[in-house]
């Protein structure tokens, strides 16, 4: 099943889940220059911010489903 997130439709602050559960906070596009396009924030402080690509997943190329924490929702604020 293909991946039907977008996240160049998310606005600062929107709410992210991931496969796993977890909840994200989008931060912003990342500069083109970057090889990743979007920034994510953990809500758990320890883990710091995070990149996707525009269609929410943790790796460009490599999926692993076990571990990656792919977004497959957005809640808009």
């Amino acid at each position: 099943m293909k991946n039907m997130i977008d996240l160049r439709k998310c606005k600062k602050g929107d709410k992210l889940i991931s496969s796993h559960g977890e909840e994200l906070i989008y931060v912003g596009p990342l500069p083109e220059s970057h090889y990743y396009d979007h920034e994510v924030e953990y809500k758990d402080p320890l883990k710091g911010n995070g990149s996707r690509t525009h269609d929410g997943f943790v790796f460009r190329n490599n999926r692993i489903p076990e571990t990656d924490h792919d977004i497959v929702k957005i809640i808009h604020i």
